[in-house]
């Protein structure tokens, strides 16, 4: 086991529950993972982050994480910065301050590298077939983690658009420019409230790859079987 990563797990029927702190910079970094119970080789990583105020152990991480583990996945996610089990905890600093918006982003980013790598030293991680699947917020630190890393193979960013964490997608040295080698849907909700759809179309037309939209009924925050049916979807077809 590697020294940056402290892991306790058990077994749930048909899947292997691997709860984790991955340690970097000085962060303890606390992470849910699911593997089949049985492996026999490398398997595809899915990371999936959470939206704001939310956490590695709601609905959006730790269910579908099961569900697509059987799929022959490893499937988790962290607790973003300032959210779930971080040692600091408040979720809706990142939106109030400017400055704290673009340091948790880099941070972020940093520690999906480093808990790609620490699973890869501790769990059978096909290394060439990663993907990420975000919701809102966590689309919106994934745009930069997914194109800093530079493994990912495929990405499904869900109910985001260009602003706020990911800038504007028009810039020189917008991360939106480095994400050519990741094949990316887009899902927008038609009813939106906080994300426009200009906002959306604007990020899916500055996207370099591989790309697709799906715009689905309903408002920000009504995610559901929809969304997460079709991030699975495109997985399946891309990883």
């Amino acid at each position: 086991m590697p020294s940056s990563l402290q892991a306790a797990e058990q077994l749930l029927g048909d899947v292997r529950e691997i709860r984790c702190i991955v340690q970097h910079e000085g962060e303890d970094i606390p992470g849910l993972f699911y593997l089949p119970r049985e492996t026999d080789s490398p398997l595809p990583l899915v990371l999936i982050q959470h939206p704001a105020t939310s956490s590695k152990d709601d609905y959006f991480v730790r269910d579908i994480a099961m569900s697509w583990a059987k799929r022959g996945w490893i499937c988790g996610g962290i607790d973003a910065p300032l959210h779930g089990d971080r040692v600091e905890h408040d979720p809706m600093r990142v939106f109030r301050d400017r400055e704290v918006m673009q340091q948790v982003s880099a941070q972020f980013a940093g520690e999906i590298t480093a808990v790609i790598d620490a699973l890869a030293e501790y769990l059978p991680v096909n290394l060439e077939r990663i993907a990420y699947v975000g919701y809102s917020m966590g689309s919106m630190l994934g745009i930069r983690a997914v194109a800093e890393d530079g493994r990912f193979k495929a990405a499904a960013f869900c109910l985001i658009g260009e602003g706020g964490i990911v800038g504007n997608v028009a810039a020189n040295d917008s991360w939106v420019r480095r994400l050519g080698t990741v094949a990316i849907r887009i899902v927008g909700k038609t009813e939106d409230e906080v994300i426009p759809r200009a906002a959306t179309e604007a990020l899916y037309e500055a996207l370099p790859g591989i790309k697709d939209m799906l715009w689905l009924p309903g408002g920000h925050f009504q995610i559901g079987p929809d969304v997460v049916n079709a991030a699975g979807a495109w997985l399946l077809a891309q990883l």
